[in-house]
């Protein structure tokens, strides 16, 4: 599939977002007192992140007047679950801001634990919006489902380290654990679909859950078309090879590699850690 680049900054960016925000919210949980100035510089920065990714996934859009739409069909659209997730985070979370301000515990307890579900259960959304295509196998399967909160979660910890230095006891293992964890995640994923194995799928595999009861191959008799169309311009987009390579090297050194090491042998260096681990996931989208 032809990739748009808004659609890939907004998966990135809001799932950065999304995740560092369940990491501040869960931090609130057991510390009662005034939050510090870098805590409150952190829940800046993860507004920050999931407004600029939500305002992204709508430049792609032909029509950006009819975007509400996209809200309208929440019992059917993982895509409108994800929307209406994502617009309600909003006045919960500026309760759950006002709680923290204003040191009211009880409040601060409950909204913290039920922003770090909500953005949970957002980033779930949108990795379903993939995972629920039967006929891409590369997207319709556990890793799908599992990558997009993973991800998430994983770049919010590596992030916040930059943000809440005082958190870097706890928050330090904690993100090597999820690079890790994502490390392990997309090896598995290239070792069932990396390269060589880009045609161990065909229309036979597409079409299997409309033809379960049924014997014979499906072929194809005729393209239906002499010249190219929107659907071959969208849905056959293939990389070149040594570029794929390259930006395959270069997720790997971003997302995975330097963040580790910046966090392990110099956690001042966060910042750092947090520009490279967000780099080096668009690379991998």
């Amino acid at each position: 599939m032809r990739p748009a680049f808004s659609v890939i900054f907004f998966t990135v960016s809001s799932g950065a977002g999304l995740g560092l925000m369940f990491w501040l919210s869960l931090a609130r949980l057991s510390h009662a007192g005034t939050a510090s100035a870098q805590w409150w510089t952190g829940a800046f920065a993860a507004a920050l992140l999931i407004t600029a990714g939500l305002i992204s996934s709508t430049l792609h859009l032909a029509n950006r007047k009819n975007a509400w739409r996209a809200l309208s069909q929440f019992r059917t659209s993982w895509l409108s679950r994800e929307g209406v997730l994502a617009v309600l985070l909003y006045p919960l979370a500026a309760v759950f801001l006002w709680a923290v301000h204003a040191q009211v515990q009880p409040l601060v307890s409950l909204l913290g634990a039920v922003l770090a579900v909500l953005a949970l259960a957002t980033l779930y959304c949108t990795a379903m919006i993939y995972a629920c295509l039967k006929t891409i196998p590369r997207w319709h399967n556990w890793q799908t489902r599992l990558a997009y909160p993973l991800f998430g979660l994983m770049s919010g910890a590596v992030i916040m380290l930059a943000f809440v230095p005082q958190a870097r006891p706890f928050a330090g293992p904690l993100a090597l654990a999820f690079l890790a964890l994502g490390a392990l995640l997309k090896l598995s994923y290239l070792l069932r679909f990396g390269e060589g194995k880009a045609h161990q799928h065909d229309i036979n595999q597409a079409l299997q859950p409309l033809r379960k009861q049924q014997a014979g191959q499906v072929r194809l008799l005729d393209v239906g078309h002499s010249a190219g169309t929107f659907l071959t311009h969208e849905f056959m987009f293939e990389v070149a090879r040594e570029r794929a390579r390259t930006v395959l090297a270069a997720m790997w050194l971003l997302a995975f590699v330097l963040p580790a090491l910046i966090i392990a042998l110099a956690p001042h260096w966060a910042a750092l850690a947090g520009l490279c681990c967000l780099a080096g996931l668009l690379c991998e989208r």
